[in-house]
């Protein structure tokens, strides 16, 4: 086995200078390989000669297979070999004998192997195989003609490189050993070879259709929910004042409050702003007071955060009692600024 090292280093230069498409995974497969005969010998126990070791000259071999891969990376499959080597018995002078000769070795192997990358570009393997070979022995002019049935084994290395999805180029190194051939009673060989091998491997079954990705629906964008204000009904607030007087009091400012605080929980529409006397004073005085008493309520309003514009005063003197009284009468009832506040 002293070429396994080179072996694998070619196999695994062979197989990164290639660039390959990702192949089936699974389901039965057929192949068809050649090698080259690295380094081999049969080692050779003669009754009256001793032992001595004929070594194989380079040729080729040849290998058929079909097998069923899983899909757990395992393949079993069976495999009919054939090799064929030369050697030349007058290289050793222990032997007196003279003349060339050759050694036919037929197998049929049960070989299990392991992917690795399955489904890759590249896809590593190692193996192991069993089974039979007959090896036909011919040397010495006819001196050593016969052949024999024995248990044979192998090791495998190697990788397939993915030509289409079905079709691979293997590279890989064998190992193989058939001990204890006699193809004569006095004779007993041990038979080994070692092969780098080139083949195309046929996957029968397509490689599984790529998963069809629907994309994701994406739901309506729906607009953002603008949170309207509380409809509210029409709101009235009175703001009372002393006899003669348009300044605001505290009762009055907390009244002011309760309606601005009012208008902010809802939508406004509008607001009315209406000024009032009582019947002390004269017409005309009472008129321009109930209008100073509008316009410090509207202003108090505004300054709290109501817009101005939709604030409308109006005065009405003393035209509009709250409580009908004679004139001259200082009613308080009657001394007032009436706020009415409506909403959408």
């Amino acid at each position: 086995m002293r070429n396994l090292k080179r072996a694998i280093a070619l196999a695994t230069i062979l197989a990164a200078a290639s660039t390959g498409a990702a192949h089936a995974t699974e389901g039965w497969y057929g192949r068809v390989d050649a090698g080259y005969t690295l380094d081999g010998e049969s080692d050779i126990d003669e009754s009256g000669f001793g032992n001595y070791t004929l070594g194989h000259e380079h040729d080729w071999s040849q290998y058929l297979g079909l097998g069923y891969a899983f899909p757990n990376g395992f393949r079993l499959e069976g495999e009919i070999g054939h090799r064929f080597n030369q050697f030349d018995v007058d290289d050793f002078s222990s032997i007196e004998l003279s003349g060339d000769g050759d050694v036919h070795a037929w197998s049929a192997m049960a070989n299990l192997f392991y992917d690795f990358n399955r489904g890759g570009a590249i896809e590593p393997y190692i193996g192991v195989g069993a089974g039979a070979a007959r090896v036909n022995t011919t040397y010495g002019n006819g001196f050593v003609d016969g052949e024999d049935t024995v248990f044979a084994w192998q090791g495998i290395v190697g990788a397939a490189i993915g030509l289409s999805p079905r079709w691979d180029l293997d590279i890989g190194y064998r190992y193989f050993e058939a001990d204890g051939v006699k193809p004569e009673d006095f004779i007993e060989q041990d038979y080994n070879d070692q092969s780098l091998t080139v083949g195309l491997r046929y996957q029968f079954s397509p490689p599984p259709a790529p998963p069809v990705v629907t994309p994701p629906v994406q739901p309506p964008v729906q607009p953002p929910v603008v949170q309207q204000p509380p409809a509210c009904p029409t709101s009235e607030f009175v703001v009372y004042f002393e006899w003669d007087r348009s300044n605001l009091n505290q009762a009055a400012l907390e009244t002011i409050d309760a309606a601005v605080n009012r208008a902010r929980q809802c939508n406004v529409s509008g607001t009315v702003v209406v000024g009032h006397t009582d019947t002390s004073g004269s017409t005309t005085y009472n008129q321009g007071l109930s209008e100073r008493r509008a316009s410090v309520v509207r202003d108090a309003l505004v300054a709290r955060g109501m817009a101005a514009g939709s604030i409308t005063t109006q005065a009405r003197g003393e035209t509009d009692l709250a409580r009908q009284t004679r004139d001259g009468v200082r009613e308080p009832l009657n001394r007032r600024t009436a706020v009415t506040i409506t909403f959408r």
